[in-house]
């Protein structure tokens, strides 16, 4: 009797690993899930806000532009006053339009200095939109992926394993409806493998003696093997 209850918890430890990995399974599934739908949530927003921040941008580097022109003018007439004051030659004046030239010259820098950031800035929106839609086809690829993987799993609804819709909110949808079925399916399994733990504790406990808690059919079986292995 002893040694077919220990057969038999023998297969309920079979049965807790396969329960065990199926949930190990799920759980990167649902990790590697969330992270896609996430991102698909933040590269909806970022999209959503380029127009208005190109926009801007483009507008500021317009002005900066402007800027760099009107500075560029001063500073031609500064550099024009000077030469005139030092053919004249007056102390004076000379003095009054090198501080005029170097406020002039100083200013068009700064003038430039901002048109270039200006610049990297509508540079930098123009990359991050091109980087951003690259990054959405990947993810639609990668949430196809995880779709068909998550329709080879048992116990996931169908609709989380449909592939989702085109575009960054369809992936969002389907990360919902993703993460609802693998949630459910877990529930479903982590309830199958207690079943199967507390089945194994019961036998264990007849055999033994004793109440056992133990959290894995794997306890249970080498609990019993080593007190049928006693003499």
């Amino acid at each position: 009797m002893q040694d077919r209850r220990l057969a038999f918890l023998r297969e309920l430890e079979q049965a807790d690993e396969a329960v065990a990995a199926v949930l190990a399974e799920l759980d990167e599934l649902y990790v590697e899930c969330e992270r896609v739908r996430l991102r698909a949530l933040e590269l909806e927003a970022f999209l959503a806000r380029l127009p208005a921040a190109r926009e801007a941008a483009a507008a500021a580097a317009a002005e900066s532009e402007r800027g760099v022109e009107e500075a560029r003018r001063v500073a031609a007439a500064a550099a024009a006053d000077l030469r005139a004051a030092d053919l004249e030659g007056e102390d004076e004046r000379l003095a009054a339009a090198r501080r005029f030239d170097r406020r002039a010259r100083d200013a068009l820098g700064i003038a430039e200095r901002r048109a270039a950031a200006a610049r990297e800035e509508v540079e930098r929106l123009e990359r991050e939109g091109e980087e951003a839609a690259r990054e959405a086809e990947a993810l639609s690829r990668r949430a196809g992926e995880l779709a068909a993987a998550l329709a080879e799993r048992p116990g996931v609804a169908e609709d989380a394993a449909t592939p989702p819709e085109p575009g960054l909110a369809g992936i969002a949808d389907w990360g919902t409806r993703a993460r609802a079925g693998l949630l459910v399916a877990r529930s479903r399994l982590a309830a199958e493998r207690d079943a199967v733990v507390r089945q194994a504790n019961e036998l264990g406990t007849l055999v033994l003696g004793e109440p056992l808690t133990a959290t894995s059919a794997a306890g249970v079986a080498r609990r019993v093997e080593r007190e049928l292995q006693t003499p």
